[in-house]
């Protein structure tokens, strides 16, 4: 087995001192170590401003994603804002009635930027999407082979109808108006009891289409046909059935809670027609009623029917004549120079020609 071994050479010596190779190969030239510390510095340098460069660029760029996120969840908020304003002060919607079950809301918390108060949102019809769902549930059904059944009325649909005031004593019954929901039938059986004080009495509602109080039913269930007492008026009177007589100034249901009123229906209080214009809140208060000759709720001929009816041109006429007769006859009494036209009570000349009764007189002598 070999064995090597590395002898390192030795140089002659110069001056009587000896130098090996390692010392002749580790000596540099003179100004080798700065160049290298100066190409070191520069490398270091370069490194250093690239790292800061890539650095700031990758900063500059989550920022830059993070502004634009934020710019659009801004305008995505605002258009939600703006859509908001849009919808709560819409033009308010056509109504023929006051609204039941909107529940009682302050009227200044609807006022529209301009001041006025908003009018509160109403379904014209709140059956049409709850009819449209169950009219795809049914059609889905008829497609999978269920069996198709009776369509069911609409929720609310069942409650709504004609009332009628039934008088029990006697069977009398009067019209009260339109059901428009279920939470209406306590006002009904309010205004029924209102017009006949003292007498029993119970409403009774007729389903839409129906032909008259035949078919209607009360709350309990009974129908009209089923009492006693069922048009007992039509065969006899009973005096005793009978509300009492209005006396004057008496007052029994107020005008302005009629839920019976739609725009348009005219009243005759004193003489006067006043037409109702609808409003948004009830009760009702005196400016929601208007002369029915400047009423827009009428036409032409409808004024003009109302007018030969009642006669109110007629009569502010006559009033009118007689007041110009009046003044007339007052201007006649203040003047001298005419004489009076009143007609005098008595009168000279006698009533009947007779034979004229003489009295003898006593006489005395000179």
């Amino acid at each position: 087995m070999l064995r090597v071994r590395e002898i390192a050479a030795r140089v002659p010596p110069r001056d009587g001192k000896g130098l090996s190779a390692e010392g002749v190969d580790g000596v540099s030239p003179r100004g080798a170590g700065p160049a290298r510390l100066i190409a070191l510095a520069a490398l270091g340098i370069a490194l250093g401003s690239g790292s800061m460069v890539l650095t700031a660029s990758l900063v500059a760029a989550d920022d830059d994603a993070g502004i634009r996120a934020f710019y659009v969840e801004e305008a995505a908020r605002k258009a939600a804002q703006l859509r908001a304003q849009h919808a709560a002060y819409m033009p308010p919607r056509a109504s023929a009635y006051a609204p039941a079950a909107q529940g009682w809301r302050l009227p200044l918390l609807q006022t529209r930027p301009d001041g006025r108060i908003a009018h509160p949102p109403v379904a014209l019809n709140p059956f049409r999407q709850v009819a449209r769902k169950e009219t795809a549930s049914r059609s889905r059904k008829h497609q999978n082979g269920a069996v198709a059944l009776a369509p069911a009325p609409a929720h609310g649909v069942a409650a709504r109808g004609q009332t009628f005031c039934v008088r029990l004593c006697d069977g009398f019954h009067a019209p009260i108006g339109q059901l428009r929901a279920a939470g209406d039938m306590k006002a009904h059986e309010a205004l029924c009891k209102a017009m006949n004080p003292g007498v029993p009495v119970k409403v009774f509602r007729a389903a839409m289409g129906s032909s008259g109080i035949n078919d209607a039913v009360a709350a309990d269930g009974q129908r009209y046909t089923a009492l006693p007492m069922a048009y007992s008026h039509e065969k006899a009177a009973d005096p005793a059935c009978r509300p009492a007589i209005v006396q004057a100034g008496e007052r029994r249901i107020s005008l302005l809670r009629d839920i019976t009123l739609r725009p348009g229906d005219s009243v005759v209080l004193d003489g006067k027609v006043s037409t109702f214009a609808g409003s948004s809140t009830w009760p009702y208060s005196r400016h929601d009623f208007r002369d029915f000759r400047t009423a827009s709720e009428l036409s032409k001929g409808q004024r003009r029917q109302i007018d030969e009816q009642v006669g109110v041109s007629r009569m502010e006429a006559e009033a009118g004549s007689v007041r110009r007769q009046m003044r007339v006859r007052e201007a006649r009494l203040l003047d001298d120079a005419v004489g009076s036209d009143a007609l005098l009570r008595g009168s000279l000349d006698p009533v009947s020609h007779g034979p004229v009764r003489q009295i003898p007189l006593p006489t005395r002598n000179p």
